[in-house]
């Protein structure tokens, strides 16, 4: 604590404090008379006796620590009250569950999987404790038959709940069924290798898409027709002509004006704290960003302060780069290509073509490939 030490000869009084024992720290002169130092505040009665031996007078001027802090708040009973509530208010509230988080879900969408737990109590604002984990599962599972497991934990206020889809085992056909290899696309035949059928084309041959390559009726002079599954890998050479286009022209949007709005959500109820309605204007953008009040994997309280940021734009007519957007068509040309070959397949030859009409942009890819051009067709 901080004391004051005057009278005629304030060292006296420091002096007097060293040969009672009373450490003293922070001496600073205030003027010729009075000096301010620092000691503990156990000894403040021996320091003031200490100090009136040395005729001077010691003064208790401000306390630090926490027991000075604590004899200062005992007078603010109000204070001590309200922090007491908001405490038992912070404790209360890690028993119901304010924020309902969903993982796990592809193709089931979140929307539907809140819905099935909304329907067995499982909401923002209910009582956690009184939940039956089993049951939940169960009823989840039930009412979403695309899902195969349901999980639910519970960490302060914050349930999170974990899904897994059931995948449905993929169609395969009999490796007996019978049937022939037809081509996919058409072209010269470079090499055939037949596993199982009899070939009814041969290198050199010009192929259409879809003509039979390797038949699976094995036909016999001393027995009767046997029908196989035909297997074969056929590579031929193909021309690919593949063709993409996009607008030239399109609509620009040039920023006007941005302002800031703000609003609450307590309890699921928003309050708008501008005029009007929260919906976006037209021919505007909005941003939203929400400040909720939490602190992650401890609490979360039904208190969210959101803050929108809409931006007013002006429309005007603009027009695309010819290169720039040729180029994008190439590239999108060329990934169509490569997802065609295949990892078997390769290009020999590649040349685009770039025209314009009707305010769009064509571009032309024809191609000379090498590819495996066999492909199953089952028997009818």
């Amino acid at each position: 604590m901080c004391v004051r030490i005057s009278g005629a000869r304030p060292a006296e009084g420091l002096n007097a404090l060293t040969r009672a024992g009373i450490a003293w720290w922070g001496c600073s002169a205030v003027d010729d008379f009075t000096m301010k130092v620092y000691i503990n505040q156990k000894d403040l009665r021996a320091a003031g006796a200490a100090a009136a031996r040395s005729q001077c007078a010691l003064e208790a001027l401000r306390e630090r620590g926490v027991p000075a802090a604590g004899r200062r708040l005992r007078r603010r009973t109000a204070l001590l009250c309200s922090a007491a509530v908001c405490f038992a208010l912070l404790a209360a509230s890690t028993l119901f569950v304010w924020d309902i988080e969903v993982t796990g879900c592809e193709s089931v969408s979140e929307g539907e999987i809140l819905r099935a737990l909304a329907d067995c109590g499982v909401e923002s604002g209910s009582f956690w404790p009184a939940w039956d984990a089993d049951a939940v599962k169960n009823h989840v599972i039930l009412a979403v038959p695309e899902l195969s497991w349901v999980g639910v934990s519970v960490a302060g206020s914050r349930a999170e709940v974990r899904v897994r889809e059931r995948t449905e085992p993929p169609e395969t056909a009999s490796d007996g069924a019978p049937g022939s290899v037809a081509a996919r696309a058409t072209g010269i035949i470079e090499r055939m290798e037949v596993f199982e059928g009899r070939p009814v084309a041969a290198v050199g041959d010009a192929v259409a898409e879809g003509e039979t390559l390797v038949s699976g009726e094995m036909t016999s002079e001393t027995g009767p027709t046997r029908y196989v599954r035909a297997s074969a890998m056929v590579t031929a050479r193909t021309f690919v002509e593949l063709t993409a286009a996009a607008p030239l022209e399109y609509t620009a949007l040039a920023q006007r004006d941005t302002h800031t709005r703000w609003a609450l959500i307590f309890c699921g109820r928003r309050f708008n704290f501008f005029a009007g309605s929260s919906q976006t204007p037209p021919g505007c953008g909005k941003i939203t960003t929400e400040y909720p009040l939490a602190v992650e994997g401890v609490f979360s309280l039904p208190v969210t302060l959101v803050r929108e940021r809409v931006t007013e734009y002006a429309l005007s007519p603009a027009r695309e780069d010819d290169d720039a957007l040729a180029e994008e068509l190439k590239a999108e040309l060329l990934a169509r290509l490569g997802h065609r070959l295949g990892e078997d397949g390769e290009a020999l030859g590649v040349n685009f073509s770039v025209s314009e009409s009707g305010g769009l942009l064509y571009v032309t890819l024809r191609a000379e490939c090498r590819e495996n051009i066999a492909e199953f067709a089952p028997a009818q």
